[in-house]
């Protein structure tokens, strides 16, 4: 046995050198142990002596072309009276302890914070028969906590939703170079020419030599101050105003680009950046987002080896409503062509995503997209995996859990995981809170009439669907009243709060359908006090300072008599 009747029969072993997350990874499978049966299991060096004939010992192995083939990676291996938890590194050895701590004693994390955690108490538990080898399915993973919140960077680890050294490279030119009137003035021709105006724009000129020399002092800079960073960003400025100098439209044409596409021009200026910084920083890669104008794979331009890429799932241009391999979605069959000439012209691709929204912040209902998506990312051979998921847990954060579970595992179950959660998270309610979220996802999949790609999904908010949503949680919360864990009910409670500001959208959009703008105004003064009351909250149920000003922004939309999602645009 590991556990009988709460008392254990296995030390803990450790190195009396082991590093922290290796101690972490003790702790915390003593902590749970505790949690799960009442007894606290002893974590003790491997030079102490034991009275107890079992041990759980955790152990580093570097990769060296044997089972674990990736620093985060772990193997879990059983024999009679001795279970060895083996990771490439000290974070492998936590994550292979979570995983333990999972397959043996039942925990699961379905959010962060104590909200999210769930314990099957139970005194006895066998001694486990265990050999799992896990390596990430993604050599970087990162995003799933975009901005944090409270407990969300235990919850990352626990679910091993961060894998490898961050790859994610943003807007950067302004670091470059900021646009401040001083640097106007010291480099004239670097800022980017807009409609026969220098400077009007934030954006750089790539084809400036200037531009590319900062760019270069740039790179060994942060390569040199911070020699792990792997990628270095020379992605442009956010939105748009790009140059249209003569020297920028001479790339264009060197490369037959006719269709404002930007890639080629990009690349060419990339190329050059890497040409210099691989002579003193061999081995690093200099990153650029294929966003908005510079999407689509390059015509012409051949990226050097050191150039990385993140292909952007803009949710403006392309679509959510579908899956991205279904074939009768025209916006997603263009986006994952991008990806499949993305991979044949550079090995360091990968994805980035929005699974959490950054402008509507009501259930975001994609989890029947999400577990399509990640298994057909994993066989496109993407190195990479970035979500830009804002921290909006009371409406968004089924989408997160599922998303966490399939990235570590493209072959996970989603069918047992969804019943497991329902099931384990709410309890009584379960069946009730299974509807209110799959309603969601029926709308929204059913909003597909009205167009694919952009914001035309918004159209499913309307008065029956909130009358129908609001049946299922009451009754939710009528069974969860005789549910004997306090839990379920927090956990519903949550939910509501997600709804009450769901609710103001959604008479915010019927008060603009009937042109009643004092009701508009009024309602999404409603909107943001709901979402003010809830901060603090944990896991935070929304990210309360960006949905504040973009509330304010849909409801300054609504006032106009185009249908607001015609109007959006990052």
């Amino acid at each position: 046995m590991l556990y009988n009747d709460g008392v254990p029969k296995a030390d803990v072993v450790i190195d009396s050198t082991a590093p922290a997350d290796v101690r972490k990874a003790a702790a915390e499978i003593a902590a749970y142990g505790l949690k799960t049966t009442g007894g606290g299991m002893r974590i003790r060096t491997s030079d102490e002596s034991s009275k107890l004939e079992g041990s759980i010992r955790l152990r580093v192995e570097a990769p060296a072309g044997g089972e674990i083939q990736h620093l985060d990676g772990y193997a879990i291996h059983s024999s009679e009276r001795e279970v060895t938890i083996t990771g490439g590194s000290a974070r492998g050895v936590l994550y292979g302890a979570y995983d333990f701590i999972e397959r043996v004693l039942g925990v699961r994390w379905f959010m962060p914070a104590a909200l999210g955690e769930d314990v099957l108490p139970q005194k006895s538990i066998p001694f486990p028969r265990i050999n799992v080898v896990w390596n990430p399915a993604f050599r970087n993973v990162s995003g799933l906590i975009w901005a944090g919140g409270p407990g969300s960077a235990d919850w990352e680890l626990r679910v091993r939703a961060k894998v490898g050294p961050t790859v994610s490279f943003g807007h950067n030119w302004s670091n470059i170079l900021s646009p401040t009137p001083a640097n106007r003035t010291q480099y004239p021709l670097a800022f980017a020419e807009v409609e026969g105006r220098r400077g009007a724009s934030s954006q750089l000129c790539s084809e400036d030599p200037d531009v590319v020399r900062l760019s270069v002092e740039a790179a060994r800079r942060t390569f040199s101050r911070t020699p792990d960073t792997p990628v270095f960003s020379l992605s442009p400025n956010d939105g748009f105003g790009f140059c249209e100098d003569d020297r920028c439209r001479r790339i264009d044409a060197l490369y037959g680009v006719t269709d404002g596409s930007l890639t080629d021009r990009f690349v060419h200026y990339a190329n050059n950046v890497i040409s210099e910084v691989r002579q003193t920083h061999p081995g690093k890669l200099l990153g650029m987002l294929a966003y908005v104008q510079h999407t689509a794979p390059p015509k012409k331009a051949v990226p050097l080896p050191e150039y990385a890429t993140l292909v952007t799932h803009m949710p403006w241009e392309f679509c959510h409503v579908h899956a991205l391999d279904d074939p009768q979605c025209p916006a997603n069959s263009r986006f994952t062509g991008y990806l499949k000439g993305w991979t044949a012209l550079t090995r360091h691709t990968a994805i980035y995503e929005y699974y959490g929204h950054f402008f509507m912040f009501t259930p975001w209902p994609i989890v029947r997209n999400i577990r399509r998506d990640i298994p057909f990312l994993h066989s496109l051979g993407l190195e990479s995996f970035t979500s830009e998921t804002q921290q909006n847990w009371a409406n968004q954060g089924i989408n997160f859990y599922v998303a966490a579970r399939l990235i570590a595992d493209p072959k996970t179950d989603v069918d047992a995981l969804l019943a497991e959660y329902y099931t384990r998270f709410y309890g009584v309610a379960a069946a009730p809170m299974r509807r209110y979220w799959e309603r969601f996802e029926t709308a929204m999949a059913d909003s597909a009439s009205v167009g694919d790609g952009g914001y035309a999904w918004i159209s499913m908010f309307r008065r029956p669907l909130l009358e129908a949503s609001a049946a299922d949680l009451t009754e939710a919360e009528r069974l969860a009243r005789g549910d004997s864990r306090e839990i379920v009910r927090q956990r519903i409670a949550f939910a509501r709060l997600g709804f009450d500001y769901t609710e103001a959208v959604i008479e915010m959009f019927e008060a603009h359908y009937r042109g009643d703008g004092i009701a508009t105004r009024d309602w999404s003064l409603k909107a943001v006090e709901r979402l003010r009351k809830t901060e603090g909250s944990a896991p935070q149920a929304f990210f309360v300072s960006i949905a504040v000003d973009q509330t304010k922004y849909l409801s300054t939309l609504l006032q106009s008599t185009v249908p607001p999602w015609v109007q959006l645009r990052p």
